[in-house]
């Protein structure tokens, strides 16, 4: 059960590309209370959760330290001057009074996210007695860089396979972290747009509103985007049918995430932004796998590969599936839950994209400032 934090939440975010200053955005769009942020810092990365030293700045907002966020509203920070390089993590610390957060179990260390309790810590340097923290929706939603020489935007939407998991050896979160670095050296920007639990047409509030719900304020909001891959669907068919994790509910029709997949495209395409559809990955073993599902699963990926709607695909269905059982993930790209890649698996996703379709548009290019969730 969610317990209501007076203290600290501290994170480590990695960004895209480098600039010299940055915009934070913070989120009360779920919560049905005011949120009061009574401080805030951001600085630069150390070990762990620890700011390098000297690096931290005040936040403010309109020039105050503190700011009241209605419900279902977010706020955006004055500009702090903090010159970046591409790919830096960032420490940003905000300090709450009353936020419903969910602690991890006491032998989870904390890692990129973590709350220090009845403790206002956002000018340490080196953090103590923090707790892991998780399926919490972010208070801090997107940090922007700003650069003379803004490119191109890639936004990734998508579920908990797209928000992923970071890799302890790399920093790269998930396969958009891998796609980010891939792309370093062509400027382009990636946004990672991802939320654990996600599907694109029913909601719950601990896993988001749903994906046409929130694209406009999470895709189309997006400063300078100019492509999107949708990777998202998978949570759509897992928790239809009979006795599911929401109770009985009709099996999922495949034309429900196809129709969803044609909106997005409609939407996108009126703004002048590339979409590049994704396969959905295989899930046989996972907790609500059924046969059933996994033939609505092939019908909706059948469609995404050529139905030729989509201004380009990526297959990560042929990219992380065992040929020999083509509705399971490879035991090497398997998490064990056998619905979430493990970190190979996400290496294998982003080297699996093709770089030419999320560098390259037919479309005219969009500026503005880089961006990094």
């Amino acid at each position: 059960m969610p317990t209501t934090l007076k203290g600290t939440l501290r994170y480590r975010l990695r960004i895209s590309q480098g600039g010299t200053q940055v915009r934070l955005r913070f989120s009360n769009e779920y919560g049905d209370k005011p949120l009061t942020i009574n401080g805030a810092t951001v600085g630069l990365a150390s070990s762990g959760l620890d700011a390098a030293p000297g690096s931290l700045k005040v936040v403010t907002f309109g020039d105050n330290k503190a700011i009241v966020l209605p419900p279902g509203a977010p706020a955006v920070s004055d500009a702090i001057s903090l010159r970046v390089t591409a790919l830096a993590d960032l420490i940003v610390s905000v300090y709450i009074d009353g936020l419903p957060v969910n602690f991890c179990p006491d032998n989870m260390p904390a890692s990129d996210q973590a709350a220090i309790e009845n403790s206002d810590t956002t000018r340490a340097e080196h953090l103590t007695n923090a707790k892991c923290t998780f399926l919490t929706r972010p208070v801090v939603s997107a940090v922007n860089v700003l650069s003379a020489d803004p490119g191109k935007v890639v936004v990734t939407l998508g579920d908990s396979i797209t928000n992923g998991m970071v890799n302890p050896k790399s920093g790269d979160r998930g396969w958009p972290g891998v796609l980010s670095r891939r792309l370093q050296n062509a400027k382009v920007s990636v946004v990672n747009a991802g939320i654990a639990g996600n599907r694109l047409l029913q909601s719950m509030p601990m896993f988001g509103a749903p994906a046409l719900s929130r694209f406009d304020r999470d895709v189309l909001s997006v400063a300078g985007v100019t492509h999107i891959i949708v990777l998202e669907g998978i949570n759509d068919i897992g928790t239809s049918g009979p006795g599911g994790m929401f109770g009985d509910m009709p099996l999922a029709d495949p034309q429900e995430p196809i129709g969803a997949y044609s909106q997005i495209i409609a939407r996108l395409h009126e703004r002048n932004i590339k979409v590049i559809g994704a396969t959905i990955l295989p899930f046989e073993g996972a907790m609500y796998y059924t046969a059933e599902k996994e033939a609505v699963r092939s019908k909706v990926n059948q469609w995404i590969r050529t139905s030729k709607k989509f201004d380009g695909v990526i297959d990560f269905d042929a990219a992380v599936r065992d040929t020999a059982s083509p509705g399971k993930l490879k035991a090497d790209y398997d998490s064990r839950d056998h619905l979430h890649p493990s970190p190979e698996g996400y290496l294998r996703m982003g080297d699996a994209i093709d770089l030419a379709q999320v560098s390259n548009s037919r479309f005219r290019r969009s500026v503005g400032v880089h961006v990094r969730a």
